[in-house]
């Protein structure tokens, strides 16, 4: 940096005041006309100033319902979380195999019982509309009762109406954190049940969901058949979630 002779620096930055996007940047330069017994003088007259201007990016716009229903589909996995969309880490073969297993048997059951359907991710759960906040469970399963107050099945509108039960499979990258977040949210859109599966030690845990919170029933283990809290003829053996 150019410094002159009290080693002053020539290079002075300024924040333009009332200008919060916009920085502004004072450079002056000063000539040297000569020397006289060795030291350099200085031109003050001959002074030149020039100025910089850099625009900062502006902030992402916060997502409202509206603009979001006026988005073309988007099939990533995502939740957003206050207006803004955050997108899902990618997953593993064994994430997808244990989901696909989940998904038809919960699918045999809906059409067996006549009680409703399962549904798979990517598919919207609204948890409020201000801010705009949706999840988008791996799987789940809803009521007819709770269908017929959703949106119809080619609608891509976020669901109203919370599904009864939803499945979680968690993922290592998953910090405990956020899916205690999720917990919440479902809590406060009145699903009633979670089973909460962890491929490394190949369990799953049943957690009961209300207004107060969640609440851990019990977590079954391999050789063992989870059993719905909502649904008391849904049962689904470990092993079939589990094997290879």
């Amino acid at each position: 940096m150019e410094k002159g002779v009290n080693g002053d620096s020539l290079f002075t930055p300024f924040l333009k005041s009332g200008t919060p996007e916009r920085g502004t940047f004072s450079i002056s330069h000063t000539g040297y006309n000569s020397k006289e017994n060795g030291r350099v003088q200085l031109d003050r007259s001959n002074t030149m100033s020039t100025t910089m201007t850099t625009d900062t990016a502006a902030p992402p716009r916060s997502l409202t319902y509206k603009t979001y229903m006026a988005e073309e589909t988007d099939n990533r996995r995502y939740d957003i979380l206050n207006g803004e969309k955050i997108l899902m880490p990618g997953v593993t073969d064994t994430h997808q195999e244990i989901l696909f297993k989940i998904a038809v048997a919960l699918q045999e059951f809906g059409t067996q019982s006549g009680l409703g359907k399962m549904t798979l991710s990517p598919r919207d759960v609204l948890i409020s509309r201000v801010p705009l906040r949706t999840c988008q469970p791996d799987v789940f399963f809803v009521s007819k009762e709770r269908i017929a107050l959703n949106p119809a099945s080619d609608d891509p509108a976020p669901l109203t109406a919370a599904p009864e039960l939803v499945v979680e499979i968690v993922s290592c990258s998953e910090t405990a954190r956020r899916f205690n977040a999720k917990i919440e949210d479902y809590c406060k859109i009145e699903a009633k049940e979670c089973w909460k599966v962890m491929p490394d030690t190949q369990t799953v845990e049943v957690l009961r969901l209300s207004q107060d919170g969640a609440e851990s029933v019990r977590i079954y283990a391999r050789g063992e058949t989870v059993q719905s809290l909502t649904f008391p003829d849904l049962a689904v053996s470990t092993e079939a979630i589990f094997n290879a």
